[in-house]
């Protein structure tokens, strides 16, 4: 006998999540086609050059790519997508011509990387991502943010943080200290800052000469610290941004990102997005090396244990892997099942375990014709309705809807069936309507649907 268990870092997905996901997953589609974002698909599969080329991800990324061997095939050609966003840029180098610019896509999929699996971390997950390829401009930048914002407040999501910084001024500051050599090794550690704490990344930030990079950025103990001292004051408001041109004067790269950062602020107060849910935090690096100017992380309050639900940022050069035409963009990606993680176990997952509000009770000694006659009417005029398979006690069958969260039901006896009427019953009260005649079924029903919806709303 084969043991059930699925291999690590992967898992079943039950209806009591599936559920939600699904209404989540409507809810995020809703929001980026509202915003003009249009959906595309990509293979899970791509060639290994695609996903490996210089600047495509982070080595930590690329040392968790999953290879796909094909039997006869060459060894290490293809593998699984590690994101959302190399194949985009693969996609838009390939098919710019056709679909001109900008260009808003959004595309929902699994993702696979071989990390290390742990709570809300998984080796196939969804992202959930939206882009928009062919512009520079600073609106594109906060329109990212406000659909982050947007897309989790219509799914339902409580309290959140988006956190905003600009790679531009950790370019600017690192070059103050004569490190533009080692931006990127520095980036990864301070990616690193909320997780393993200041001391952790010090030694990470240390480590190495400034000749070999790959253990550490072969920092100065002086130098660590004043990186570090320069990201820890610069959290909050917009007022951080003024302490930032204190420090770094008129640095040219580090002013540019100031400057994105004060538009896109004054863009998402115009949006209507609430002061309270942006912030500024100029240690926010992002570990994918692709990344060229603004950076989003979002994190739900009281959860940040759990990491970032959504995040994302500028990436001005990564088509240049595929085209010598300059397509720079912007987008974020929406982690949905490490929010449905952090949802299921804070213990806002809870309700149905159905997708249809009506059970039609199959009752003993009635031509089950009749049942599915009636939900047929029903599903015709919109309303979901499930029709019990087999003709157990009437008992049972209204426990089965109790249980899983229906409604309603509709119950025919054969008197009822006789007399061309129905009872309805309310799951939830268990009071009953008798003899409602059968041709005001799905009047009585859309009435009796409105009022629940009402009482719980």
């Amino acid at each position: 006998m084969i043991d059930p268990r699925v291999a690590s870092g992967l898992r079943d997905i039950p209806p009591s999540v599936m559920i939600p996901r699904e209404r989540m997953l409507a809810s995020f589609r809703k929001t980026f086609a509202s915003f003009g974002y249009l959906p595309i698909e990509t293979p899970h599969i791509e060639r290994m050059e695609v996903l490996t080329g210089k600047g495509a991800g982070s080595d930590e990324v690329l040392r968790q790519i999953f290879d796909v061997t094909n039997k006869g095939g060459t060894p290490g050609e293809l593998a699984l997508r590690f994101d959302l966003t190399v194949p985009l840029a693969r996609f838009v180098a390939k098919h710019v011509n056709d679909l001109g610019v900008p260009f808003k896509r959004y595309a929902i999929g699994s993702v696979f990387r071989g990390e290390r699996p742990a709570k809300g971390r998984f080796r196939e997950f969804v992202q959930c991502d939206f882009d928009t390829v062919g512009t520079e401009s600073a609106l594109a930048d906060a329109e990212t943010a406000q659909v982050i914002h947007d897309a989790l407040a219509a799914a339902g999501v409580a309290e959140f943080t988006i956190t905003l910084n600009n790679r531009k001024i950790l370019d600017g500051m690192l070059d103050t200290l004569g490190l533009a050599d080692r931006t990127g090794s520095v980036l990864r550690a301070l990616d690193k800052l909320a997780k393993i704490g200041r001391e952790k990344v010090v030694d990470e930030l240390r480590k190495g000469d400034a000749e070999s990079t790959e253990r550490g950025a072969g920092l100065s103990e002086d130098q660590a610290n004043r990186v570090l001292d320069f990201v820890e004051q610069g959290r909050g408001g917009a007022e951080v941004l003024t302490q930032a041109e204190a420090t770094l004067g008129a640095h040219p790269r580090a002013a540019d990102g100031i400057k994105n950062l004060r538009e896109v602020l004054s863009l998402l107060e115009a949006a209507g997005v609430p002061p309270g849910r942006v912030k500024i935090d100029l240690g926010l690096a992002r570990g994918l090396d692709y990344y060229t100017g603004v950076v989003f992380e979002t994190t739900v309050n009281g959860w940040e244990r759990f990491g970032s639900i959504a995040s994302g940022g500028r990436y001005d050069n990564l088509a240049s892997l595929f085209t010598d035409r300059r397509l720079p963009g912007v987008g974020a990606s929406i982690g949905l099942d490490r929010l449905l993680a952090l949802m299921e176990e804070a213990g806002w997952l809870k309700g149905a375990l159905t997708t249809v509000p009506i059970l039609i009770a199959n009752f003993p000694g009635v031509d089950p014709v009749t049942p599915v006659a009636l939900a047929s009417r029903l599903r015709a005029a919109g309303l979901g309705a499930e029709v019990f398979p087999e003709p157990l006690q009437v008992g049972k069958q209204m426990g089965y809807g109790s249980a899983r969260g229906h409604k309603l039901a509709v119950i025919v006896g054969p008197d009822e069936r006789a007399a061309e009427v129905f009872n309805l019953r309310n799951l939830a009260t268990r009071q009953e309507q008798k003899g409602i005649p059968q041709a005001d079924l799905v009047a009585v029903i859309a009435e009796a649907l409105k009022a629940i919806e009402g009482t719980t709303s």
